[in-house]
């Protein structure tokens, strides 16, 4: 299980003094790295609770939407299931994350994705997410999103299973902050996932925290308005509370040689998730032997809508993973 120094504070025994910093830290985190990201265009690209779903038969597909895995607002799921799913054979999953900063967005964004892959056999699946919130009683940080990803997987399984199809692994992509959330979650959650995760392909997803500018004036001024009162930017910044968090919430921190595989595709104009995170993980990919392939998209910006040749490479390449590591 990850642990998030200054986000999951039930686990440490803090002081009232540290607890404060603690707290200012994660608003630090959301003000510096989250609020700039916002203005940013997100392209889009069996325990069951009381469940809402609303089944829609297509030609090839059919689609499970709004299935309950929690019972928070946006514990919500859709799933995709091949007409002709061969229910006397193992299946894999493909679970797809939205983007919006950790802060917006919704499984809607990745509809498209899930029908291109269940048209072409695979079960596919997208969910909401609690939106990042430490505010209030009901607070969310990066463990409330990692725990949901498990929960939603556990119940895809078993809802499948009593529609007689047997899943037994899964695969995770997603766009931005939910390719973010993708990698954070096979590579320090994987082990202990409800199904083996054996692969993982991230659009544009934020990968290490320390290639990130706090340098800018917009990241300083809410720096200033959000920290300790007389503490500057600067020295919050280098805080050793600060550069924790950020390394406990970079998925580039827990690649190791069982990291599962990985997609990448990312554009070199990116000016906000930077070519340096890229960099990050090929250099972990390289040190510990795991394998990846990289898709780049050279005049691309957040996007990726300008390289319509990477674009196909990138569906190529997710098409080949599964077909490898799903073995069909």
């Amino acid at each position: 299980m990850i642990y998030l120094y200054a986000v999951t504070t039930n686990r440490i025994v803090m002081n009232k003094s540290s607890y404060l910093i603690s707290g200012t830290l994660v608003m630090l985190f959301i003000a510096g790295l989250v609020i700039f990201v916002l203005n940013v265009y997100d392209a889009p690209m069996i325990p069951m609770y009381n469940s809402t779903a609303v089944a829609e038969n297509g030609d090839t597909v059919c689609v499970c939407s709004d299935v309950r895995y929690g019972n928070k607002e946006r514990n919500v799921l859709d799933i995709y299931i091949p007409a002709k799913a061969d229910k006397e054979r193992e299946h894999g999953l493909m679970l797809f994350l939205h983007g919006g900063s950790w802060t917006s967005g919704d499984k809607a964004s990745m509809a498209s994705e899930c029908r291109y892959f269940a048209d072409r056999g695979y079960v596919t699946a997208t969910m909401n997410y609690s939106f990042l919130n430490m505010a209030g009683e009901e607070k969310t940080d990066f463990t409330t999103m990692l725990t949901e990803i498990a929960t939603a997987i556990s119940t895809i399984k078993g809802y499948l299973m009593a529609q007689g199809i047997n899943i037994t692994k899964v695969a995770l992509s997603g766009y931005s902050a939910g390719a973010h959330l993708a990698m954070l979650y096979g590579y320090s959650m994987g082990s202990q996932s409800p199904l083996p995760v054996v692969f993982v392909h991230s659009k544009a997803g934020p990968a290490d925290f320390s290639t990130f500018d706090l340098t800018t004036e917009d990241a300083k001024a809410m720096m200033t308005k959000m920290g300790p009162e007389g503490a500057s930017p600067e020295d919050i910044a280098r805080s050793e509370e600060f550069v924790r968090l950020m390394h406990s919430i970079s998925p580039v921190s827990y690649v190791k040689s069982d990291t599962p595989p990985t997609l990448l595709s990312y554009g070199r104009q990116d000016t906000l998730v930077v070519w340096e995170n890229v960099v990050s993980l090929v250099n972990a990919f390289g040190a510990t032997g795991v394998e990846y392939k990289l898709v780049e998209y050279p005049n691309s910006n957040h996007g990726l809508d300008k390289d319509a040749d990477s674009s196909r490479h990138s569906l190529e390449a997710m098409n080949e993973y599964a077909a490898t590591y799903f073995g069909y």
